[in-house]
């Protein structure tokens, strides 16, 4: 009966540690993460600039168990961003973002995605809109609109089976700088241009006269995210990361400020599952924000 325990042992260890297709071609990417947009709700008094700074921790699902056609991406687990917004009345602020995420803080989407050579970071950059419309004379109750528009260079790199046509375990990591990793050999790394639109709706309550003591903030955000054939027999001419969504978002924070500086947290959910190219669990967002009045239009509130 020992030879029963050893198969029951070693398909159990199979079960925990993953096991990837060995197909002729893998092919992976640095993606940027599915995340909403930082934004609390409410927009700044006529006439402020404001200057954000968020760091955002993403969470994904690893498929164990891919299967051939199945996505293989490195996701960044952190991204950092910053943004400037020019609020051109207490109702609206036009700005731009940029976001940057290092390879050292990626995670993989499924078991035996290859390393992109090189370690590239992930950069996206674009403009931005918001808007908030309160509905209530106190404004304790508000509407937020946020939406933008990103153009991001995502890193891809393509892996084709050696020439002994096995792979040597399924399931690297290998070093960023190799050449060879788990019995494939490194083709082509390369940096493609890809856009990512965002837009959201953030209802919020404040405490207190005018927002005095912070204000609760719900979101639900639609946003696209990416796939790849990550395990092929096909070969392709460059990348196969292609963009996929709406990706749906929900969630909810809490910011608070005082005179030029505004914080907030929030912890959101983007709705995929096991048949979603790339399974993301929950995620959190911190923002710290400074507004700098530049003028005031007369005759208009700056609450």
């Amino acid at each position: 009966m020992r030879w029963l325990a050893l198969v029951a042992s070693t398909l159990a260890l199979a079960a925990l540690t993953g096991c990837a297709p060995t197909t002729t071609y893998r092919y992976s990417a640095y993606a940027p993460a599915v995340r909403p947009i930082p934004f609390d709700g409410r927009t700044d008094p006529a006439g402020s600039l404001h200057f954000e700074g968020t760091a955002t921790n993403s969470m994904v699902q690893e498929n164990l168990a891919p299967q051939i056609h199945d996505t293989a991406l490195f996701i960044p687990r952190w991204t950092v961003e910053g943004a400037v917004h020019l609020a051109i009345s207490s109702h609206v602020e036009l700005g731009v973002r940029a976001a940057y995420a290092d390879y050292a803080w990626a995670q993989q989407s499924a078991v035996g995605t290859m390393p992109v050579p090189n370690a590239p970071a992930s950069l996206g950059w674009g403009p931005e809109l918001r808007l908030s419309f309160p509905l209530d004379e106190q404004q304790r109750v508000a509407i937020g609109i946020a939406g933008n528009v990103m153009s991001y260079q995502v890193p891809y790199a393509e892996w084709t089976l050696a020439n002994n046509g096995v792979a040597a375990t399924g399931n690297p990591p290998c070093s960023t700088s190799a050449a060879t990793c788990d019995g494939y050999s490194l083709v082509d790394t390369k940096s493609e241009s890809h856009w990512v639109y965002s837009v959201g709706v953030y209802p919020s309550y404040a405490f207190g006269d005018h927002g005095k003591y912070g204000h609760v903030f719900g979101l639900v955000d639609g946003t696209n995210g990416f796939a790849n054939d990550g395990f092929t027999d096909q070969p392709s001419n460059g990348s196969t990361v292609t963009s996929v969504g709406p990706i749906w978002i929900v969630g909810g924070g809490y910011a608070i400020g005082y005179q030029w500086i505004k914080a907030s947290a929030l912890v959101y959910w983007p709705l995929t599952d096991r048949s979603s190219p790339v399974e993301y669990g929950p995620g959190m967002m911190f923002t710290i924000a400074l507004n700098a009045p530049l003028w005031n239009r007369e005759g208009e509130s700056s609450d």
